[in-house]
């Protein structure tokens, strides 16, 4: 009696299958009859063929195929839409038997596969990939699309993110969006002590400030750095927080670190720092004047007229020192020439019109006139305020009286040094605050009764 032969086995590359526990039940046992078997069909085909292909999985990454090379040629059949589906289905699963180092970017190269049943088990198996697998090559220097892939997909997980996050090779921008995305405190101060990154990526703290979950210490943490290195986002109000918390010298530690070059001068300030030999950085530090006196008493006489309340114009915001970047504003306004601090007294950037103000350039003079400005930033009339030697000056102290941004408590300790004269010109003023003319009013009854 003739033995039948029992059917061949389905040809499959046994390096991407696993040992699995008895029978397998695609293969026909050798007493069963002799069926041919159907050709394999993906769900891609069962839409028929003209059925769109489906879109890619959703993930918050993006998809870049890795270029030739990105995975060992010996595991390569594993993402080639050519070989069987069944083995490619096995390595999207993280089933397969291949190293990490290169099955970690075989699943993520199998998130475009053109079977959308083997790009959705990639994308499944790398957002819940195993710490096993993936632990021995989060220091590795994997393509940059897969560490950016799993940068979001370990978002929250400390144990591997930190390793990850440690790695130089990642890229930039998923250490970024790990800032805005992350809700574990112990990642984002990872994030935050890595300073490096944060001085060559500045998207970095503008994403931490987009999180939620990032304490306001951590930010200012970060900002703080930052500005230590002489950089200011001026999107970033903390900024001008963090430069102003600094103490005098301090903020000019901090400025010796911003550099103006050439293209932050005008043209007679570099023909002026050419005759002297100067850089322009130096220039700058000179203190040298171009201004004549008259020319600096008038920009001041017209600060003093200024009246009434809200910003200065746009016409007077937008001159060339105005356009420069806030740093090199700040670093003119302190440390530059009189010229400088005077112009940048009408900066509308509080940081900026308060550097100047404290330019060792700036004497009782200058002062009587900035003291009656009412467009004058507040910061400006409170550093004034609080300057003993200036405010000695009965000048400086009636001008601050009518002003409406010195402080309250301040304006009724001055009023009762006026002279009788000057309180009744106030007292009947339409000028002045209603609670100045006011207090003004009770002060002459006293006097006179």
């Amino acid at each position: 009696m003739n033995q039948s032969k029992p059917p061949a086995l389905l040809d499959l590359d046994p390096s991407f299958l696993t040992p699995v526990e008895g029978p397998s039940p695609d293969v026909t046992p050798p007493d069963a009859p002799s069926v041919a078997a159907p050709p394999e069909a993906s769900a891609a085909d069962a839409a028929g063929p003209g059925a769109p292909a489906a879109p890619p999985p959703a993930v918050s990454y993006p998809l870049v195929p890795l270029p030739p090379g990105a995975i060992p040629a010996a595991f390569s059949r594993a993402v080639d839409p050519a070989s069987p589906a069944a083995g490619r289905m096995m390595a999207a699963r993280a089933m397969a038997p291949i190293p990490p180092r290169a099955l970690v970017p075989i699943i993520y190269q199998l998130h475009l596969d053109p079977d959308p049943m083997v790009a959705a088990a990639a994308a499944k198996s790398f957002a819940n990939l195993d710490e096993r697998l993936i632990a021995p090559v989060l220091g590795d220097a994997l393509p940059a699309p897969v560490l950016e892939a799993l940068a979001h997909a370990l978002v929250n997980r400390f144990n591997v993110a930190e390793k990850l996050l440690l790695n130089r090779a990642v890229p930039d921008s998923a250490f970024g969006w790990v800032a805005e995305h992350t809700e574990d405190s112990s990642i984002i101060n990872v994030i935050v002590e890595n300073q490096e990154r944060l001085l060559r990526d500045h998207r970095i703290v503008r994403a931490l400030k987009r999180n939620p979950k990032a304490l306001r210490s951590e930010l200012d943490k970060a900002i703080d750095f930052l500005v230590r290195e002489g950089l200011f986002l001026e999107d970033i109000p903390e900024f001008e927080d963090a430069f102003l918390r600094l103490g005098k010298a301090e903020q000019l530690a901090v400025l010796k670190n911003v550099k103006v070059s050439n293209e932050h001068l005008s043209e007679r300030e570099l023909n002026k720092a050419a005759d002297l030999g100067m850089s322009a950085d130096e220039f700058i530090s000179s203190g040298a004047d171009l201004m004549s006196d008259r020319e600096r008493e008038a920009i001041l006489d017209e600060l003093a007229d200024m009246d009434g309340e809200g910003d200065q114009s746009e016409e007077s915001t937008r001159t060339p020192f105005m356009k420069l970047p806030i740093p090199i504003q700040i670093k003119m306004a302190m440390t530059g020439s009189h010229e400088k601090a005077i112009e940048a007294l009408n900066s509308p950037n509080r940081v900026v019109a308060g550097s100047a103000i404290r330019n060792p350039k700036i004497k009782e003079n200058d002062v009587v006139k900035i003291s009656r400005s009412k467009t004058m930033h507040e910061d400006v009339i409170r550093y004034i305020c609080n300057n003993g030697d200036w405010t000695k000056s009965y000048t400086v102290k009636f001008n601050l009286v009518q002003n409406p941004k010195t402080p309250p408590t301040l304006i009724s300790r001055w009023l009762p040094l006026l002279r009788t004269s000057d309180l009744k010109a106030l007292a009947k003023s339409k000028q002045v605050p209603s609670n100045v003319a006011l207090l003004a009013k009770r002060l002459m009854s006293t006097r006179e009764g």
